[in-house]
């Protein structure tokens, strides 16, 4: 009897265990990363650079005081800096090299061609799909198309990478991504993977 019910759970075991599987990749490939761009000062001795630290006043900062943007910015960009062995240090002034931010979100209108669903028969339903009319044809109905207008939030972030002793642009990274309204609820998470996307180009390895 044992053995008649253990063969009965274990292949309902195996169907709901490859269920699971085929649920996570699916969540997986829903997710899109932002697209990343970077540039840097050609000059630049990005392993000269030993410590760091964020400029006295970030452009996401509000009122003299940092926002939660800031806040969760500078917690990402610290440890991607850290683990490539730059040294956080307080005082901007004793540091080699100085970080910014800017944030931008911004609504955009996407218009394109898309073809009307299938409402029902029509007059022309004896003909499609059987034999097909002579060229040039007046009277032969094609696919019906429409306008449509979407509206799009774009959120773009950038990091400036700044060399303290010349007051001079080193290295920036530009993330830009397609933002949901459950994104906009939660951006943590967004801006920190749009951080450790862009630093994935930073000219100094991780070293930890």
């Amino acid at each position: 009897m044992y053995g008649r019910t253990a063969g009965l759970i274990m292949p309902s075991l195996s169907r709901t265990l490859s269920c699971c599987v085929l649920v996570v990749i699916a969540l997986s490939g829903c997710a899109v990363s932002p697209a990343i761009t970077t540039d840097a000062a050609p000059d630049a001795d990005f392993a000269g650079f030993q410590t760091f630290s964020f400029l006295p006043s970030l452009s996401t900062d509000r009122a003299g005081y940092h926002t939660l943007v800031s806040q969760q910015l500078m917690f990402s960009t610290r440890r991607e800096l850290e683990v490539r062995g730059i040294e956080f240090v307080a005082d901007p002034a004793e540091a080699d090299i100085l970080v910014n931010f800017h944030v931008d979100v911004v609504q955009e209108l996407r218009v394109r061609q898309v073809q009307d669903p299938f409402v029902g028969p029509s007059y022309w339903n004896h003909r499609r799909g059987r034999y097909s009319p002579w060229r040039a044809h007046s009277n032969w109905p094609g696919p019906a198309t429409r306008t449509q207008v979407d509206q799009i939030t774009r959120g773009r972030l950038n990091v400036d990478v700044i060399d303290q002793s010349l007051n001079m642009l080193l290295w920036e990274g530009v993330a830009s991504k397609r933002l949901t309204q459950r994104t906009m609820n939660d951006l943590g998470p967004a801006m920190d993977d749009a951080v450790h996307e862009m630093f994935r180009q930073f000219p100094v390895e991780p070293i930890l």
